[in-house]
């Protein structure tokens, strides 16, 4: 099973690097969605997409740890790798690359956390879903 996470990172505290960023609660949310219903899988697999309205220059490890923590914490065995979306020039850009990564992954569910005023919700919001099953013909999750 193969699992597309999108996900926000947001500040936590004053250390850095990576210890000053962490999961938005949205983002939490899903995450522990995805492994509760998915983790039951023998060969869970999850890719996380980091995504940024910024160009803040993260690790890529960043968001890894926190699903591995919280897997672990749900007694879940997972793989994970991270993407990261940033850099980019409009939304219509970063929905393509989400896409094209859906695409290229052989991803089997996406699982997005979603608040209407989330970042997540702005990504996601027209018809990036829609494409996401019509084209892909994989499922789509909202976590509110």
């Amino acid at each position: 099973m193969h699992v597309l996470l999108p996900f926000d990172i947001v500040p936590v505290d004053s250390r850095v690097p990576q210890s000053a960023f962490g999961f938005s609660p949205t983002s939490e949310r899903a995450v522990n969605y995805a492994l509760e219903t998915f983790g039951t899988h023998d060969q869970l697999e999850v890719t996380a997409i980091h995504l940024s309205a910024d160009s803040i220059d993260l690790e890529e490890n960043i968001g890894a740890a926190d699903i591995r923590r919280l897997a672990e914490e749900l007694d879940v065995s997972v793989e994970v790798s991270i993407e990261s979306v940033t850099d980019v020039g409009s939304m219509a850009e970063v929905r393509q690359r989400i896409l094209s990564i859906v695409e290229r992954s052989d991803i089997d569910t996406v699982v997005i956390g979603y608040t209407e005023d989330s970042f997540i919700d702005s990504v996601f919001s027209d018809s990036t879903p829609q494409q996401i099953l019509e084209q892909e013909h994989c499922p789509v999750v909202f976590v509110p």
